[in-house]
């Protein structure tokens, strides 16, 4: 249809509401989100147009751990998500868990007193390290490690005696 100029077309519109899907803010913005597996584009903050049903939800952010979530989302109304991302450690940790026989040797770590005595389990940071043990009338032992990401090194030692 075309119009003449002066001329009117009265026409009704039914607009439906385009708040539907799935909502996804976070704190700290920008992160980027995974539906089922699937990068979405765009970031959070963000609508995403999901039919009902369930969904696995996961954000990533630099500098952040992953976010993971099982959402479910409702017909004809908007599902709202908010998620607090939490910031990495900036050292990479792991574990010692520290023996001596006898026990109660203070704990070094690379010099550094741990302020634990054995026997205990005591966190580092990743990569490699001395852990040195000293107990009065002992002479000190020191124990090279190799520390991965979340693991747990074993440190098992006898003190000799001076």
């Amino acid at each position: 249809m075309e119009l003449t100029p002066n001329q009117t077309l009265d026409q009704k519109l039914h607009l439906e509401a385009i708040a539907k899907g799935l909502f996804i803010t976070s704190r700290p913005a920008g992160a980027d989100i995974f539906i089922n597996g699937v990068k979405q584009s765009g970031q959070t903050p963000n609508t995403l147009p999901l039919g009902p049903g369930a969904y696995d939800l996961v954000l990533r952010l630099p500098g952040y751990e992953g976010y993971s979530s099982h959402v479910q989302v409702k017909d004809n109304v908007q599902t709202k998500l908010e998620a607090q991302l939490k910031e990495k450690s900036p050292v990479h940790v792991a574990w010692a868990q520290v023996h001596s026989t006898p026990e109660g040797a203070e704990i070094f770590i690379d010099g550094v007193p741990a302020g634990e005595i054995t026997p205990a389990r005591v966190q580092i940071p990743t990569g490699i390290h001395i852990i040195a043990l000293k107990l009065k009338g002992y002479q000190i032992a020191k124990h090279g490690v190799e520390a991965s990401e979340g693991g747990t090194v074993v440190v098992n030692e006898v003190l000799k005696s001076k």
